[in-house]
């Protein structure tokens, strides 16, 4: 209906700018003219939805192209156990946004053990604990919030030996 509306007006300024020409113009012009301009109305239309649509699809390819490979895993086994004994080194998350891999500096880690001078974690006491890690990024910080665990059990050593 919008269509017809403007396509009515387009022809209505048309009539004027002719008879305001002072040119004489026939009906059957007259009426070719108008077809023309509501044709031509339509024709911006379908040529306008074709290229939003074909603009869809090759910015939907891009973000493929470019966000195939992206990743939020921990490194190595998500629950580990050890002994009170033992320290436990932390390979921390690989993270991968829009193609892009994020530094150590970009990644949040929040944990309830206790980390030594060499940067390895331990406990004192036998129980399970956590390694969390998140990050501030656009795509897994604020687009889609996305946190990983790792468990850590500690356990009492054994006594005996092999």
């Amino acid at each position: 209906m919008a269509t017809r509306k403007s396509a009515s007006k387009t022809s209505s300024r048309a009539k004027s700018n002719i008879s305001a020409s002072g040119v004489k113009v026939d009906k059957k012009s007259q009426r070719q003219v108008e077809n023309t301009l509501k044709n031509t109305s339509l024709k911006v239309f379908v040529f306008g939805l074709i290229f939003l649509i074909v603009g869809l699809l090759l910015g939907a390819g891009a973000w493929w192209i470019v966000c195939r490979n992206d990743c939020f895993a921990v490194i190595g086994n998500d629950e580990i156990e050890l002994t009170l004994d033992e320290t436990y080194e932390d390979f921390g998350v690989k993270v991968v946004a829009f193609g892009k891999r994020l530094d150590k500096d970009d990644i949040i880690i929040e944990t309830n053990l206790k980390k030594d001078t060499d940067g390895k974690y331990y406990a004192d006491e036998v129980g399970t604990y956590y390694i969390k890690y998140s990050t501030e990024n656009f795509k897994y910080g604020k687009l889609f919030k996305v946190e990983k665990v790792r468990l850590v059990t500690f356990v009492e050593p054994s006594e005996g030996g092999d």
